[in-house]
C-alpha cells in the first residue's frame, strides 16, 4: 500500500470508531426518555464523527510540531 492509501485508512478507522462510540453514547442517552432512540443514535453518530475529525486533526498537528 502506498502512503496515501495508509493515510486514508487511518481516517476511515478514526471516523468509524467515532461514529460507533457516538451512536452508543446517543443510545444510552435515549434510555433517559428525553429523546427517541433513533434520533439520539443519529445525533450521537454525527457528534462522534465531528469529534473524531477534531481529535485526528489535533494529533496530526502535534506530530507536525515535533
Amino acid at each position: 500500500m502506498d502512503d496515501d492509501a495508509k493515510k486514508m485508512m487511518k481516517w476511515i478507522d478514526v471516523l468509524a470508531k467515532g461514529i460507533i462510540m457516538g451512536a452508543a453514547i446517543g443510545y444510552l442517552f435515549s434510555l433517559t426518555d428525553m429523546m427517541p432512540p433513533g434520533k439520539a443514535v443519529v445525533l450521537g453518530g454525527l457528534a462522534g464523527c465531528l469529534a473524531s475529525i477534531t481529535y485526528k486533526n489535533r494529533q496530526d498537528d502535534k506530530k507536525d510540531q515535533q
